[in-house]
C-alpha cells in the first residue's frame, strides 16, 4: 500500500510544514475544480515507441488520488496555494515515485504531469484534495545505471529486462577515455555492431544513442562527427540493446557510464 510520492524533487512527507501528507480519497461531490490543464504532444510516429509501437496505440495512464494531512487537520489557504503551485507548475513531464507505508521507495517511476486538482473546502479551510496525474506512457518505467572500467579490452554483460520485447532500447553513454586513441564498443548480440569513436583524453564524452546526441560532458556542446573520426554517415551505429542478455566488448583503456530506462508492466504501483 502506498502512503505517498515523490514529485519534481519534493515529497508529500515535507511539501508543508505543518504536517506530512498521506494518499486517500473522497466520494463528496461537493468539491472545489482547481487547475486543469490539457496535455499538448506532437504527433506519435512509429520511431516514438512510448506513443506508438509499430501499429498500436497507448493510452496514457491516468491515475488518480486523493491527499489529506496525517493530523487531520485542515489545509489553510498558503498551504493549499503551496501544494497548488507544486502540483501544477512543471510543463513538461517530471518523475513520480512513490513510497509504501514503511518509507521505501518504488523503484519503478512515472513520468508526467498532474493535470487536474479538485479541493474539499470544509470549516476553517480545505479538507483535502483529488488530484489526475497524467503518465507519458501506459505503465511505469525502472533505471539502468553502471559504471565500468576499461583496461585495453573487457568483456561484460548487461541484462536489459525490458517489457517491450519487440524494440531495442537505446541508452546514454559517458565515454572517459585516459588517452586520445579509439575506444570502441561491440555488442556482439546485436550483430557484433560496433560503435567506434575517436576519443579525447580525459574528456567526458556523452553519447546519447536514443536521440543521435554526442556531446562534451564537461561544457554540454555538440561534437561533430568529425570530431568523433566518423567519416561515413551512412555506416554510424549507436549503441542499443535487444530485450535480455547483450555480451559486449570493449576496447580502450579508461572509465565507461551505462544508463537507459526501459519500459516496466508492473499493473497497480500506485496502489
Amino acid at each position: 500500500m502506498v502512503k505517498g510520492f515523490i514529485y519534481n524533487g519534493k515529497s508529500t512527507k515535507n511539501i508543508i510544514p505543518s504536517s506530512e501528507l498521506i494518499l486517500g480519497t473522497f466520494n463528496n461531490s461537493d468539491s472545489v475544480t482547481g487547475h486543469q490543464r490539457d496535455n499538448i504532444i506532437g504527433d506519435t510516429t512509429i520511431s516514438r515507441p512510448i506513443a506508438n509501437e509499430y501499429g498500436t496505440q497507448y493510452q496514457s495512464l491516468e491515475i488518480e488520488y486523493g491527499i489529506i494531512k496525517k493530523d487531520k487537520t485542515p489545509f489553510t489557504d498558503a498551504e493549499q496555494r503551496t501544494i497548488e503551485t507544486w502540483l501544477t507548475s512543471p510543463k513538461i513531464s517530471q518523475k513520480l515515485y512513490f513510497y509504501d507505508c514503511d518509507n521505501k521507495k518504488n523503484e519503478e517511476f512515472y513520468c508526467g504531469k498532474f493535470t487536474k486538482t479538485d479541493w474539499y473546502p470544509c470549516a476553517g479551510g480545505f479538507a483535502g484534495a483529488m488530484f489526475t496525474f497524467t503518465n507519458n506512457s501506459a505503465y511505469p518505467m525502472f533505471s539502468f545505471s553502471k559504471d565500468y572500467t576499461i583496461s585495453t579490452t573487457s568483456n561484460f554483460t548487461i541484462n536489459c529486462e525490458t517489457d517491450e520485447l519487440e524494440e531495442y532500447i537505446y541508452p546514454k553513454i559517458t565515454i572517459t577515455s585516459s588517452t586520445s586513441a579509439t575506444f570502441e564498443i561491440i555488442n556482439k548480440s546485436d550483430n557484433s555492431n560496433s560503435m567506434k569513436i575517436s576519443a579525447k583524453k580525459n574528456l567526458p564524452m556523452v553519447f546519447d544513442c536514443k536521440n543521435c546526441i554526442p556531446k562534451d560532458g564537461t561544457t554540454s556542446g555538440i561534437f561533430t562527427y568529425q570530431d568523433l573520426g566518423w567519416t561515413d554517415v551512412s555506416n554510424i551505429y549507436w549503441l542499443r540493446f535487444l530485450p535480455g542478455t547483450n555480451n559486449l566488448t570493449v576496447n580502450g583503456t579508461g572509465k565507461l557510464k551505462i544508463e537507459f530506462d526501459y519500459p516496466y508492466k508492473k499493473v497497480g504501483g500506485w496502489l
